[in-house]
């Protein structure tokens, strides 16, 4: 089966994406991470959101958000990828997809993310470096912040 990867607004997406999406999120943050916390935050209709499907199944997402009130500071965030579908370098193109399309938005010029500290050196090997190796703890998990200047 081929894959497809989409980029698409928050009224671009059909219902069974939106659907996918959120439930590939729980699946992986709340159920897999045993991580209580609020993923339906209300930023998701304000974002742009990477998909990456299987057929009619979405397997891999994340979430690209304008920083408010910061022009050209973006924030990447959501990444999850189906327990499934790892290994095959999915969360990469994921990554690289986000990093294109903010790099092609006016005045672009930082990229963040909150990363669980076990991911440091996978988002290192895309140029990320750590603003603090400090970790902090979000909803159960080690995080530190990135950023990556376009």
């Amino acid at each position: 089966m081929t894959l497809q990867i989409e980029l698409l607004s928050y009224p671009e997406l059909s219902k069974d994406q939106l659907y996918g999406l959120l439930q590939l999120r729980a699946d992986v943050f709340v159920i897999e991470q045993q991580s209580l916390f609020q993923d339906i935050d209300g930023r998701d209709m304000e974002s742009w959101h990477v998909l990456v499907s299987e057929g009619e199944q979405v397997i891999a997402v994340s979430r690209i958000l304008q920083i408010p009130n910061e022009a050209g500071r973006y924030q990447i965030g959501r990444v999850a990828v189906a327990r499934k579908a790892r290994g095959r370098g999915l969360a990469r193109q994921l990554m690289e997809k986000a990093r294109t399309f903010i790099s092609l938005q006016d005045k672009a010029w930082r990229i963040e993310l909150s990363a669980q500290e076990h991911l440091v050196g996978f988002y290192q090997s895309l140029g990320y470096g750590l603003v603090s190796d400090i970790p902090y703890d979000d909803a159960g998990i080690p995080h530190v912040d990135m950023i990556l200047d376009l």
